[in-house]
Parts: structure tokens; sequence; C-alpha cells
């Protein structure tokens, strides 16, 4: 059994430097490291890291291309350099638990049924009981996301594999072959949903073998570069929530289960409003609907 990791990166050398180190300290080393950097010429750190590799054995393929846009590019992009059995997908500001790749491996050799897993995430933030209520209402149907139900029930009785609806693309890990099956959507540039949207189509192909491995723990630091401002967020969520329901065209619910999202993101744009004082969160809500309503999907 061999693995490789990806690692999506742009302008964050010191990140990648971290989580390189991290994964050169695993008890089981990866077989390849594959960097899609999209980074300016002046943040690059592939002299670096090459370096790194060579002194551990460990193949890296550094590719570094400005060209690239977006996160599912890059993930798309790697596909063709990945020679392992399986293919590991790691946000670049992620820190691993030197034991993870090799509680990784025991689970995949235990249950070769799982096609994709995700480990734990040791210091993701505490929600509280509202904000809890309220996913779990607004998510079912197409939306449906057990993932955080799942790691609150984990205990140390649980160490065995949970099967969830849906992984996390930052700290996924998944069997060479779904490849073959499911290609990542890289017409319609989807971002906050993208983990989504993939495992959508992988279950749809594998029934229930997607899969949390609870002995695996890393740690994901949320690096502020590159990343959305909550106003941003608030409106592109509700794009994508447009997306996914125009590209899957799932009517069980009669579209019940779109309309109850939305209106739970309407919720969660008045509570940002009144909590901060800025209307601007309603405005880029319904900013977000209208252009969520005119966008056109391209079927993949």
């Amino acid at each position: 059994m061999t693995f490789s990791i990806v690692i999506p990166t742009k302008n964050r050398p010191k990140e990648l430097v971290t989580v390189f180190d991290s994964l050169l300290a695993q008890t089981r080393l990866p077989d390849q490291i594959i960097i899609i950097d999209q980074s300016c010429p002046d943040k690059v750190t592939k002299d670096e890291l090459t370096i790194l590799a060579e002194k551990a054995n460990v193949t890296l393929n550094y590719i570094h291309d400005e060209s690239i846009t977006g996160l599912v590019q890059a993930k798309a992009a790697s596909i063709q350099y990945n020679y392992c059995d399986y293919i590991s997908f790691f946000d670049d500001d992620i820190v691993h638990e030197p034991d993870y790749l090799a509680v990784i491996e025991q689970a995949l050799t235990a249950y070769p049924e799982m096609i994709g897993v995700n480990g734990v995430i040791l210091n993701a933030p505490e929600e509280g009981f509202l904000k809890r209520l309220i996913f779990q209402l607004t998510h079912f149907g197409l939306y449906k996301d057990n993932r955080q139900r799942v790691i609150r029930s984990l205990n140390v009785k649980k160490v065995e594999p949970q099967a969830v609806d849906a992984l996390s693309g930052g700290l996924s890990t998944w069997h060479k072959d779904v490849f073959k099956t499911v290609v990542f959507d890289t017409e319609n540039k989807f971002h906050a949903y993208e983990d989504k949207e993939f495992s959508i189509r992988i279950e749809r192909a594998f029934p229930e073998q997607m899969f949390i491995v609870p002995s695996a723990k890393l740690y994901h630091y949320h690096a502020a570069g590159n990343r959305q401002s909550l106003l941003r967020r608030t409106e592109n969520d509700v794009v994508e929530v447009w997306m996914l329901f125009k590209k899957n065209g799932n009517f069980n619910y009669l579209g019940l289960d779109f309309v109850v999202l939305l209106f739970g993101l309407f919720f969660n744009a008045l509570l940002l409003s009144l909590k901060l004082f800025n209307l601007n969160f309603l405005w880029n809500y319904f900013k977000g609907f209208n252009a969520g309503r005119k966008k056109q999907i391209i079927k993949t």
C-alpha cells in the first residue's frame, strides 16, 4: 500500500514548510508528495523542500504554475503525477500528529471497503447548541452532512471508522481508482461547497464508503492569507447552494431542502448583521441569491 500527499498552496511559504515538516516527521513516511504551488515567484519554496525530501528519501513533485486558479483546479492538476494506491489532499495550514499516516494505513488495511477517509481535527472550534441545531435542521436531502454530528459522538470506545455523508476536502484520503469514475469539477468554480459537491457524486458512485477514522488526528490552523472575508463568504455560500441545486436537480423533497437551507443562510446573515451592526451581511445575502439564481451550470 502506497500513499501520495497532495498539497495545493498559494502564497503561504511558512505554512507550507510547516506542513511539509509534519509529513516528514511521520512514523510512516509518505511515498510521494505532490505540491501544486500557485504562488507568485518570490513565495516559492521549491529548493528548500527539495533538499528536505531528498534527505528523507521521499519523492517530491513540485509544480509551480501561476496559471492554475483555485483549489479544485489544483487538485485536478495533481492527479496526473500520482503513482500511489491512495491519494491524500491536505490544506497547506494543517499539521499532522506523528502517527497520522500510520493510523490511516492500518484502518484502510482493516477495512478495505473504504474508498475515502478523513481524520479528526483536534483544534476544531466549539459550536454552540443553537448553531448546531440550525445546521441539523437546514441540512437534509441533497445537502445532508453528518460529519460534525459523527465527530461529536466519538469517544474512547469508538475507535473503529464511522460512516459519513461527506468528507472534508482539505484532509481527505481517496483510493486512486475513485478518480477513474469521479473527477473534480473544474468548470463551475465551486469553493466553499467543493468538498460537498464532490462527495455527492462519490456517494452515488460508491455508496456508503466514506468514513472518519477517529484515531487519525491533526490540527487545522486556518491561515488568514487567501481566505474570503466573512462578508464575501455570506454571498458565496448562497451562490453555491444554488449551484448544487441546479447541478443535481434533486427534487426528492420537492425542493424543500433547497428552500430551507436558503432560509437558514438568510437567518445567519440576519444574525451577523445584528451582531456586528453591519447591514452589508443582509445585502450580500441578496446579492448571492440573485447571482445564484442567474448562474449557469456546466454539467460534468
